[in-house]
């Protein structure tokens, strides 16, 4: 049986290489002690607030949390969830697993949502009555259809439509038998889909 003899001078070098490779796999982050940190300020963690990293749990008239409508898709921050079909797909979000986001020519055009944990920019959650919505939605005019889905009168689909930097944008509800039951945001054209 051979001899396995290693010298210290073969190791030191062999430990210094793998120790200097660890340490350049670790990430590196902004640490702040106890003692820098007064009860009023926020901890930054890779030059983002604390607060940006966090879901927020409502849609802007554009965007939920750092994904807004017209951004091109990133995979390091959504996930597709089907297969393509004609330049277009699905996706998800590991921050808000009850939301789709729809995905044409590499860019997204529409996110919606069935959780009552995200409300839409106007305070509507899935689960509002019809007659929530539109006090939620006072002074402004909505464009009601019947989903090609349902029962006419019963499944309804509510628009309201504006603008943003030139685009056609809108929230859409999806209302079943007099409760919202899905909230999407998106271009005109994608919404209507």
């Amino acid at each position: 049986m051979p001899t396995l003899y290693t010298s210290p001078y073969r190791i030191i070098p062999l430990l210094t290489v793998l120790l200097l490779g660890l340490t350049a796999c670790t990430p590196t982050t902004d640490t702040v002690s106890d003692n820098d940190v007064d009860n009023t300020s926020e901890v930054k963690v890779d030059e983002r607030m604390a607060t940006d990293i966090s879901p927020s749990g409502s849609f802007t008239t554009n965007s939920l949390d750092n994904i807004k409508i017209g951004a091109t898709f990133d995979p390091q921050i959504l996930t597709q969830n089907t297969e393509t079909l004609d330049n277009c797909f699905g996706a998800q979000s590991p921050s808000h697993p009850a939301t789709d986001y729809m995905i044409i020519d590499n860019t997204v055009v529409e996110i919606s949502t069935w959780s009552k944990d995200i409300s839409s920019a106007y305070g509507v959650t899935t689960g509002d009555s019809l007659d929530q919505l539109y006090a939620k939605h006072d002074g402004q005019s909505p464009e009601v259809e019947d989903s090609p889905y349902g029962n006419p009168n019963e499944n309804i689909i509510i628009y309201y439509w504006y603008k943003d930097n030139g685009q056609n944008l809108g929230t859409k509800y999806q209302v079943d038998n007099d409760v919202v039951t899905s909230i999407s945001i998106g271009l005109e054209s994608a919404l209507r889909l």
